[in-house]
Order: structure tokens, then C-alpha cells, then sequence
């Protein structure tokens, strides 16, 4: 007996550190994932279009850069092919070795060279893009309903970090290193992440699925080949001649048929509708402002120093503060989160209003003088910061919306959903942001900043319209 009870104080403290591992290892791997896809944005989106301006490029040339991230947009369309051709681990690590291949290029630019460096970029942009919708799928498939709050803070958080990382990290890098050594690092970060990923291969928490099969599942896929039912007939069914020829047609095309099946039923989950047009908004006005107002503040006196402090590093911690508050706000059981959408979105409303009467009252009147525009300066600064907080809570309430519709879909189409969604999300910032700089050009930075107020309001109208059902977390 003593032996017997010996032995139990040896095996549970093995089978406790088992268990608290099995439940860490996900999220750690997930949120490793979602750090190192955030370096491109951060490297595209707050050190070259400081530097550009600053060197005297117009708004409409420093806009372009934004074209560089349509990958994104693409995203939803080549979602369903990586959930049927080779699948999500396999995608997951060719779309790493893509990135480390591309970063090890960009160390044979030169700094001016900017067309060299816009195609390492839209290189980054693509696989970045790929791995985006390997990672998705893995979380849809490993987490449950009431874990969908903790992922997406993960997911919104450490995406900010490397969105940091790829801004202020990797400048002052440089100011350290060299452009070369600069890269070269960055291509040995995301090869160790690709190594990484492929041994994950044989590792439990990427693989079982939160919960068992639905047979909902089983009654859609009714008519075609399922994922796994392909895979096995490829693997012990070997012929020669026109019969085999016959058999890999009848493949081909189940799988095409499969991508179809999940189109339809993206386009035919409840919610979709409500959230694509949400979505397509939300961001508009917001990030019209946030990539502008940096600029309008270093055409009128604030050093280049300065900005990158406050807006490289300051709001982008702050971002990343919110995303983190709003996951623990999504943690209470039962929450709503069109309520927490509306209230935020609110918050934000207020300061872009600020920012624009920032801009109206240096643009218009002369009389405050040089000596007191820091106070222009200081409340132009609080309202970045400010937004920079209200965008990181709504970011991570949009995407635990997103997945929590997504997660209506059958296993096989919850990833392509998702994608689906997040691509119009991202069509609706690129378009925009990319058209911002030609109507500021065009109008002034006034009317373009009245633009994004009322582009601010129209994602409150929506979320007022949308039927409560959809945004409430259960705990299952």
C-alpha cells in the first residue's frame, strides 16, 4: 500500500505538468504564429511611410504602399484550396520557408532601391497571407467556443507585437547593424519558426480537434469526398493505366466540387451577410486616421524623432493594451459583444472629432504662433493614443465576432468563412487607405478628416441593426 501510494505521488505530478502543457503548448504555438505574420505589416506600415514623407513623397505616393498588402484581399479566394490541396500544416510551413526566403532577399537590396524592396514586401505580404489562413484554421480547430475570447487576444495582441517588432524593432536594428545583417536575421527568425512548425507535426494540440465530429458534418459532405477520405485513397489505392487515369479524374474533380460546396455554404451561414458588411466598414475611418494624422503632425513641427516614439512605439503599446483589456472583457461568461462594439466604437468617434478640430484650428488660424503649436501638438498625440486604445479592444471584439459566426460552419469551411470575412475586412482598409492620400491631395485634410467621422458612424448604424443573437459568447 505504501508503494502503491509512493507511485501516485511520483505519477501525478508528471501527469499534472502533461495536462498543464497539452493546455498551454496551443496558445503558445498559435500566438508564436501570429507574432512573427505581424512583422511585415509593422515593417511596411510605421517606419517607410514616415521616412517617404519626410524626404518630401505627396500623400497619394505614400498611399500606394498600401496596394502592396492586396495579397490580403485574396485571401478568402485560396482559403478553400488550402483546406482541400495538401492542408494546413503543409501550407503552414511552405508559407514560413516563403517568408525566410523572401527576408533573405531582401538583404541584396540597396535601401533606395524601391522597387526592389516592394517586391520583397508584396513577397512578404503573399506568404504572410498563407500562413494567415493555415494558422486561422489550426485555432478554429483547436479551440472551443468559451476559448475564442483568450485566441483572439492572442491573435489581435501578439500581432500588434509584431507589428512592433517589424517597426521600432527592426529600426532600431538597423541603427545597430546594417540593412543586410538587418534581414538576414529576420529570414533565420522566420526559418527557426518554420522548423519549429514542421516538428509540430507530432504534437497532440495541433491536431485533435475541441470537440468530437458533428454529424452535421457527416450529413454535409454527403455527396463528395471529405478531406480525409481523399487523402486515404491516395495513399493505399496504386494503379497504372486508364483506370488510374479515371480515378485521379473522379479526384479532381470531387475536390473542385468540395471548394464549390464550401463557397456556398460561406455565402449561406447565418450572420454572414450582417458581419461583411460590418466588417467592411469598421475600419475605414479609423485607419484613415491613424496613418494621417502622424503625417499632418510632421508637416506642421513635429520631429521625425518624436513621432516615431509616440506613434511607433507609445500607441502601438497602447493598440496592444486594448487588444489585451478586451480579451478579458470577452472572458465573462455570457458576454455581449455588440454592446462592448457600440460603446468603443463611440469612444473613437470622440477622437477622431478631436483630431479634426486639431487640424482645422492649425490650418486656419495663424495668431497661436510658433511658440504654443506644442499644445497642438500635445493634444494631436493624446487623440492618436487614445484611438490607438479604443481600435485595439474593437479589433479583438470584431475577430471573436468573426470566429464566433464562423464557427456556425461545418469543420471543413470554418477556416474558408473566416478568411472570407477577414479578407473583406482588409479589402475595406486597403481601399481606403489607399484612396485617402489622393482626396487629401485633392480636398484638403479637413474634408478628408470629416469623411472619416462619418465613416466612423456608419459601423454604429450597423452594429445597432444586427440581430443580438449573433453576438453573444455561450460558454459551452
Amino acid at each position: 500500500k505504501e508503494r502503491k501510494e509512493d507511485c501516485l505521488l511520483v505519477v501525478a505530478p508528471e501527469r499534472m505538468w502533461k495536462v498543464t502543457y497539452t493546455s498551454v503548448a496551443p496558445f503558445a504555438s498559435l500566438g508564436w504564429l501570429y507574432l512573427v505574420q505581424g512583422i511585415p505589416y509593422g515593417l511596411q506600415d510605421k517606419f517607410i511611410p514616415i521616412q517617404l514623407r519626410s524626404n518630401g513623397l505627396d500623400y497619394s505616393s505614400v498611399s500606394l504602399l498600401k496596394v502592396l498588402l492586396v495579397p490580403w484581399i485574396a485571401k478568402g479566394l485560396w482559403a478553400p484550396i488550402v483546406e482541400v490541396w495538401g492542408g494546413r500544416h503543409r501550407w503552414l510551413v511552405y508559407s514560413l520557408l516563403g517568408l525566410a526566403l523572401s527576408s533573405y532577399a531582401g538583404s541584396y537590396m540597396a535601401p533606395d532601391d524601391v522597387v526592389g524592396i516592394g517586391c520583397v514586401l508584396l513577397s512578404l505580404n503573399v506568404f504572410s497571407a498563407v500562413q494567415d489562413v493555415a494558422v486561422d484554421g489550426l485555432a478554429l480547430h483547436i479551440l472551443p467556443n468559451n476559448q475564442l475570447g483568450l485566441g483572439n487576444t492572442l491573435q489581435v495582441v501578439l500581432y500588434k507585437v509584431g507589428c512592433l517588432v517589424g517597426g521600432a524593432g527592426l529600426t532600431h536594428l538597423l541603427a545597430v547593424t546594417n540593412w543586410p545583417v538587418t534581414f538576414t536575421i529576420l529570414a533565420f527568425l522566420y526559418f527557426i519558426t518554420a522548423a519549429l512548425s514542421y516538428s509540430l507535426r507530432n504534437k497532440n494540440f495541433l491536431i485533435e480537434p475541441c470537440c468530437e465530429p458533428d454529424t452535421q458534418i457527416d450529413r454535409y459532405i454527403a455527396g463528395t469526398f471529405s478531406k480525409n477520405d481523399t487523402l486515404h485513397h491516395t495513399k493505399e489505392v496504386t494503379c497504372q493505366g486508364p483506370i488510374c487515369n479515371v480515378s485521379q479524374q473522379i479526384q479532381g474533380y470531387s475536390l473542385v466540387k468540395q471548394v464549390f460546396s464550401i463557397l456556398k455554404e460561406i455565402i449561406e451561414t447565418t450572420g454572414t451577410l450582417w458581419l461583411s458588411a460590418y466588417v467592411l466598414l469598421y475600419k475605414m475611418g479609423e485607419r484613415g486616421a491613424i496613418n494621417n494624422m502622424p503625417l499632418f503632425l510632421l508637416d506642421k513641427g513635429l520631429s521625425k524623432q518624436s513621432l516615431a516614439f509616440w506613434n511607433g512605439t507609445v500607441c502601438q503599446g497602447l493598440s496592444i493594451l486594448g487588444s489585451f483589456y478586451g480579451g478579458i472583457i470577452l472572458t465573462k461568461p455570457n458576454v455581449n459583444i455588440k454592446t462592448v462594439l457600440i460603446k468603443h466604437s463611440n469612444y473613437r468617434l470622440a477622437a477622431i472629432i478631436i483630431q479634426y478640430f486639431v487640424i482645422v484650428l492649425l490650418n486656419n488660424f495663424e495668431v497661436f504662433g510658433n511658440e504654443n503649436i506644442w499644445i497642438f501638438h500635445v493634444i494631436g498625440i493624446a487623440s492618436l493614443c487614445s484611438l490607438s486604445y479604443s481600435s485595439g479592444i474593437i479589433s479583438t471584439a470584431s475577430f471573436t465576432l468573426m470566429m464566433r459566426v464562423s464557427r456556425e460552419c461545418t469543420t471543413e469551411t470554418q477556416a474558408s468563412h473566416y478568411s472570407v470575412l477577414a479578407s473583406v475586412e482588409i479589402a475595406g482598409k486597403l481601399l481606403f487607405a489607399t484612396a485617402a492620400g489622393f482626396i487629401i491631395d485633392s480636398v484638403g485634410m479637413s474634408w478628408t478628416f470629416t469623411l472619416f467621422i462619418i465613416l466612423c458612424t456608419f459601423p454604429v448604424l450597423v452594429l445597432t441593426a444586427m440581430p443580438d443573437h449573433l453576438c453573444h459568447l455561450k460558454e459551452e
